[in-house]
C-alpha cells in the first residue's frame, strides 16, 4: 500500500526517507524522535484519501487537500490551529512525498498555510478499496463518551482524530457471518486471551466473562486493547485492505499477553492487513524478530535516532536479516550485565 515515505521539516524530521515498506512495519526510537509524528503522518495520508474517495460524489467542489487540511489539524492539533506550526522551527517550508498504491502523492505548507493547503497532488486514480485505523496507545473505552461529547458537542480540542476516528468504528454494530472465515477464528482466539469479550450493551461497552459482565471502569486496560481488535474484526472493519496504525501495544499488558498479541498481529499481515506499529518494548521487538526468522517473512523496521546536525533520522532494517544494534536491545543488555557483574560481587 506504502512503498515510499519523504518528510522533510515536518516537527523534529529535517529530511526522513523510509523505503521500501512490508506488509509489517515497526518504529522504535528513544523519546521525542517522532515515532508516534511518523505513524500519524502515515494515517492521515491513508484515511484523508480513504475519506476523500467516499466523500467525493457528495461534496464535488471538496478537494483532497480540503480533506487532508482538516485531517492535519484534527489530527495534531498543532498550536494555535495553525498548520504551518507543523515546520520544524527555522525552516520555512514542509513537504512530504509518499507512493501509495503506487500513486506519487505530495503536499507542502509554508509560513503562509494555517488552516489550509495550497500545494497538493490531484488523486487522479481509482484506488482499490482499502480502509485506514489507528489504535492510539491510551486505552479510550473508559473514555468513550468523554471523546465522543468533546468532539461532536463542544468541538474542542483534547483528543484527537485517532481517538475519535476509533469511537466512531467501534460504533457500528457486530455482526454475526460476512466476516472472513480466517479472521473470525483470530477474532476468537483474542477472545481466548482475555478469557472472555467486549460487548456493547444498551449503548455501553461491557467486558464479559463467562456469566459475569463488568463496566469499563471495572476492566483492566489491557483486556480492553485487545477487546478493541476482536470487535473491530467483529464489525467488519479490521479485513483484508485495512491498513492499521497501532501505537505501542504493549502498554498495560503482562509480558505473556505481549507475546500472545505480537504473534496475533504477525498472522494479521499474512491475512492481507498492512501493519504499522510503534513500540519501546523488547518483548515486541524480540517476538517479532524470531517470527521473522523462524518463518522467513520480511518485517521491516525504521529505527529513528537524534543527531546534532541532521535532527532524526531513520535507519532501515529487515528482522528476517536479524536484530540490528539499537536502544531497546542495548539497554535491555546493559542491564542484564549488570546483574551478572552484581554476583560476582
Amino acid at each position: 500500500m506504502f512503498t515510499q515515505i519523504t518528510l522533510e521539516n515536518l516537527a523534529v524530521f529535517r529530511k526522513l526517507e523510509w523505503q521500501p515498506h512490508k506488509s509489517l512495519n515497526l518504529i522504535i526510537g528513544e523519546n521525542d524522535t517522532g515515532k508516534t509524528h511518523l505513524l500519524k503522518t502515515l494515517y492521515v495520508i491513508a484515511r484523508s484519501i480513504e475519506q476523500y474517495n467516499k466523500r467525493k460524489g457528495q461534496f464535488q467542489s471538496e478537494s483532497w487537500g480540503d480533506r487532508l487540511a482538516n485531517k492535519l489539524l484534527w489530527t495534531f492539533q498543532p498550536t494555535n490551529w495553525e498548520l504551518n506550526t507543523l515546520i520544524s522551527q527555522s525552516e520555512s517550508k514542509l513537504k512530504v512525498e509518499a507512493n501509495f498504491f503506487n500513486e506519487n502523492l505530495y503536499f507542502t505548507l509554508g509560513k503562509e498555510n494555517t488552516t489550509t493547503i495550497s500545494n497538493f497532488s490531484e488523486l487522479n486514480c481509482q484506488f482499490p478499496e482499502f480502509n485506514a485505523l489507528f489504535i492510539p496507545a491510551k486505552e479510550i473505552l473508559t473514555t468513550f463518551d468523554a471523546i465522543a461529547a468533546t468532539r461532536e458537542q463542544l468541538e474542542i480540542a483534547g483528543f484527537d482524530d485517532t481517538y475519535y476516528d476509533l469511537i466512531k468504528a467501534l460504533r457500528l454494530p457486530m455482526t454475526k457471518g460476512q466476516i472472513q472465515p480466517d479472521l473470525q477464528a483470530l477474532a476468537l482466539k483474542l477472545d481466548k486471551m482475555i478469557e472472555g469479550k467486549i460487548l456493547v450493551d444498551k449503548q455501553s461497552f461491557i467486558f464479559k466473562r463467562a456469566h459475569e459482565q463488568y463496566g469499563m471502569s471495572q476492566t483492566a486496560e489491557g483486556i480492553k486493547k485487545i477487546g478493541i481488535l476482536s470487535s473491530l474484526i467483529r464489525n467488519r472493519l479490521l479485513k483484508q485492505g485495512t491498513i492499521l496504525f497501532i501505537d505501542e501495544p504493549e502498554t498495560n499488558l503482562h509480558p505473556k499477553l505481549i507475546i500472545a498479541l505480537v504473534d496475533t498481529l504477525f498472522i494479521m499481515a499474512s491475512m492481507g492487513i498492512s501493519i504499522y506499529l510503534a513500540t519501546h518494548s523488547y518483548f515486541v521487538l524480540r517476538r517479532f524478530e524470531w517470527l521473522a526468522r523462524k518463518h522467513n517473512e520480511s518485517i521491516g523496521l525504521c529505527s529513528l535516532s537524534r543527531t546534532d546536525k541532521n535532527g532524526v533520522i531513520p535507519n532501515i532494517y529487515n528482522l528476517q536479516d536479524g536484530m540490528p544494534s539499537n536502544p531497546i536491545i542495548d539497554v535491555s543488555l546493559e542491564l542484564y550485565e549488570q546483574n551478572v557483574l552484581l554476583d560476582f560481587e
